[in-house]
């Protein structure tokens, strides 16, 4: 649960472990549902070949890129990042949709981290993503409804 003051523009940094799906599709539905109120980045937990585009990762990305394109979110050219002290340090809150095993203790351990169990759609199909951004977009819905419902 997140308890802020009303008004108060929170920025949120969503993780997962590649900063390749989740974390990626949910920083852009937030920043979309947020309409400038609050803000979003994203990062990975363990990234690796952090210099290429979300295009230029897997063969599997289409669907994930289907899926945002239909909420008219192109994330093609965005670039991965991994997690940093700084970049948590930065956040007003963290939310994790990684793997415990991939998380840095410091993030871990962190009183600004947040879980969300959110499966990885890493090698699912359109349906399998789909489902995978519908659950994100509903966890993103409530999250900014408790953020403007804050006293």
């Amino acid at each position: 649960m997140i308890v802020e003051p009303r008004g108060k523009r929170m920025d949120i940094l969503f993780l997962c472990r590649a900063n390749t799906g989740r974390s990626q599709m949910a920083e852009a539905i937030f920043n979309k549902l947020a309409k400038g109120k609050h803000a979003a980045a994203s990062a990975g937990t363990k990234v690796n070949d952090k210099q290429h585009a979300l295009v230029e990762q897997r063969p599997n990305m289409e669907a994930l890129l289907q899926c945002m394109d239909e909420l008219g979110l192109d994330i093609r050219r965005n670039i991965r990042k991994e997690i940093t002290p700084e970049m948590l340090a930065a956040a007003d809150k963290a939310i994790i949709m990684a793997e415990p095993e991939t998380v840095p203790d410091y993030l871990a351990e962190s009183p600004k981290s947040i879980y969300w169990k959110v499966l990885d759609p890493k090698g699912m199909n359109y349906e399998g993503v789909l489902i995978v951004r519908k659950v994100i977009e509903e966890r993103i819905t409530l999250l900014l409804q408790e953020l403007e419902a804050a006293p």
